[in-house]
């Protein structure tokens, strides 16, 4: 079984991506595979609310008219995630938390499918988009809240 160690840094208004797989101490299993970290992306400076979510999830799933990439998106989302983590939250905020932490993770499951490690090692990730439909979806569970 591989060990993910993942890691998001925030750097005044950029944020930074660093994924690391290890092989854990069983002998005989999986062999050590490699990193990459993602480029720097602008932060996204909104509040860690439901508004701010669905603000965002409309970003997402318009490209050509947001000013966020889905770089950006999904490290907001892994920030709004953490924020919320270890909060008592009302039933719509608990369903917009994993919808976050949701968007995050398949942005790195997205990257890791998609491309060779090489490639993710020269990759510029806010020029990478996940499928718009995601998003509507994203939304829509929102909306059932």
């Amino acid at each position: 079984m591989f060990i993910g160690i993942h890691a998001k840094t925030l750097l005044g208004n950029h944020s930074m991506s660093h994924h690391e797989f290890k092989v854990d101490n069983k002998t005989g299993k999986n062999k050590y595979v490699g990193s990459w970290s993602e480029n720097t992306s602008m932060a996204v400076n909104l509040p860690f609310t439901v508004e701010s979510l669905k603000s965002v999830l409309q970003n997402g799933a318009n490209p050509d008219q947001s000013k966020y990439t889905h770089q950006d998106i999904a490290h907001w989302c892994d920030r709004f995630f953490m924020a919320m983590f270890e909060i008592d939250t009302d039933n719509a905020m608990d369903i917009a938390t994993g919808v976050g932490t949701d968007v995050d993770t398949q942005w790195d499951m997205y990257l890791a499918n998609t491309y060779s490690l090489e490639q993710l090692k020269q990759l510029d990730f806010s020029q990478e988009s996940m499928p718009i439909e995601w998003f509507n979806d994203w939304l829509k569970e929102l909306e059932s809240a």
